[in-house]
Formats: C-alpha cells, sequence, structure tokens
C-alpha cells in the first residue's frame, strides 16, 4: 500500500507559500494541507506544489458559522464553502475539509434546530462538491473549539443525515484524546467513511511528547484497511493554542516535531504493511 504523509500549511504561521514548501519538501513528506485563501490564485500555488513535488491532501477551510442562527451569516458561511470547492478544483485539489464555527463554544440554545442547520447547511456544500466530484470530510473537533461534532459518533450521524457519498470524516489524534473515551474504537467505529487522519500528541507536539497512544491508533488504522492519507498537525509549545506562532523559533521547533514523527510514523505505518 502506498501512503500519503502530509502536513497542515497553517501550523507554520505567516510564511510564504514558498517557504512552506520548501520546509514541507525538507520534512520529507510527499503532501500537504493548504489553506482555503481564496484571495490567493489557485493556479500559481498549484505550480509551486509542482515545483516541490508535493501534492494537494487536503484543504483547511477559513473560520466560518455554517450552522449560525443569523440567516446572514450562515448564508455567508455556506457560501465561502461553494466558493472554496471552485478553488479547490483550480488548485487541482479531490478533497477539502468542512468544520464549524471554531471558537463557537454554544449554539443558539436550540438544539434541535442548531442540528437542522447544520445538516443544511452541509447537505447544500455536498451537493456542489457531488457536480465536481471533490471529498469533503467533516472535522471531528472538541467542546473547546466548537459546540456540535465532537465525536465520530456525532460524524457519522451527520454523514446519515446528510446522505451523499462524497461525504466522510475526519479524525484528529489531538482532539480525540480530549473527547473520545477511546480513540482506537472511534477509529474502527469511522471504519470505511474515515477520510482523513489528522495526528499530533495530546498537547498538540510531536509523536511521543504526550500520552496518547499513536502507535495503537495506527494500528486501528490498519484494521479497518484506511488507505488515506495521515497528516500531521502540529503547532510548537507556547500560549494561544489558536496560533502557530509562538516565542522563539516556533518554526524550527515545529519542524523538529514533524520530521521526527514522520519517521515513526513511518516505522509504525510501514511495519504493519510488511506482516
Amino acid at each position: 500500500m502506498s501512503r500519503d504523509y502530509g502536513l497542515c500549511f497553517w501550523t507554520l504561521g505567516d510564511i510564504s507559500f514558498e517557504e512552506k514548501c520548501k520546509i514541507a519538501k525538507d520534512i520529507g513528506v510527499n503532501g500537504v494541507e493548504v489553506q482555503g485563501d481564496l484571495s490567493q490564485n489557485p493556479v500559481e500555488l498549484q505550480a509551486l506544489l509542482k515545483k516541490y513535488d508535493l501534492k494537494v491532501l487536503s484543504v483547511t477551510p477559513e473560520n466560518v458559522d455554517i450552522s449560525s442562527a443569523d440567516d446572514q451569516v450562515r448564508h455567508r458561511a455556506v457560501q465561502y464553502f461553494l466558493d472554496l470547492l471552485n478553488w479547490a478544483q483550480e488548485l487541482g485539489a479531490k478533497r477539502i475539509c468542512l468544520h464549524g464555527d471554531v471558537g463557537k463554544t454554544q449554539g443558539s440554545g436550540d438544539l434541535s434546530k442548531d442540528w437542522e442547520l447544520l445538516v443544511d447547511s452541509t447537505f447544500e456544500v455536498l451537493k456542489k462538491a457531488e457536480e465536481l466530484d471533490i471529498e469533503v470530510v467533516f472535522e471531528v473537533l472538541n467542546r473547546y473549539e466548537n459546540h456540535q461534532i465532537v465525536t465520530a459518533k456525532e460524524a457519522l450521524t451527520l454523514i446519515e443525515d446528510v446522505k451523499s457519498e462524497n461525504f466522510y470524516v475526519l479524525l484528529d489524534a489531538y482532539h480525540m484524546n480530549i473527547e473520545e473515551p477511546c480513540p482506537i474504537k472511534a477509529i474502527k467505529d469511522t471504519n470505511n467513511k474515515l477520510g482523513v487522519y489528522h495526528v499530533a500528541d495530546s498537547n498538540r507536539q510531536g509523536v511521543g511528547n504526550g500520552h496518547s497512544t499513536i502507535k495503537s491508533q495506527i494500528d486501528a488504522l490498519h484494521e479497518i484497511d484506511f488507505k488515506g492519507p495521515i497528516i500531521m498537525e502540529m503547532t510548537a509549545e507556547g500560549p494561544n493554542p489558536f496560533s502557530p506562532i509562538k516565542d522563539g523559533n516556533y518554526l524550527e521547533e515545529v519542524a523538529g516535531y514533524y520530521k521526527d514523527s514522520l519517521r515513526k510514523l513511518k516505522e509504525w505505518d510501514l511495519a504493519k504493511v510488511s506482516l
């Protein structure tokens, strides 16, 4: 099995796209998750990715609220994702990520209404994704980042309600460490609806810097015959979890996490392949 390994570009901060490509190439991944910045020319970005022989594994969206009770806010959010799908197609991306508004930790007070809005918005996004033949993965976050979809079970319920063949789940080892009673079970329960696996240790640093059982999660990926990408999403140590920019040489620190983690992940992953 040929596995794609990547990293999330947002974790490298405000440096240029080409500088991010250089760092990714030096770390040794073959793909990246780019930021869905619609102000950037996707054709130019595609040329830079090609220059450094990097695949687009996924697209990280801007922070918008697809389940807002405010009609204008919600419609703008949905429109962003519709535009993002067109942008992703120009970029050559076959997959985008969808998630709730990061930082919104409570809804309108009417859980059933919030759910209905989420389903309706997601359905509209998936309808367009099907037309363009682009996969959409819903990222399961944690309660400190969003009030909806914090477990694999909830994500699978959303998939069941939306009913689209192009709709999958993105499970993240860091978020699962907070929300799932057993991340390994969450992976197994998601089974063939798992589209992307994000990985960082329990403190969102490199593999081995926290207490998550990442090796066992890699084993679980093989149990469900997961063929999708493993994308690292780590940040340097320091305050403000929503910003990758920390004191000191954060880029050197996070690049070190990525290099060491990639070595471990490949060792564990490829060992299972060879059995």
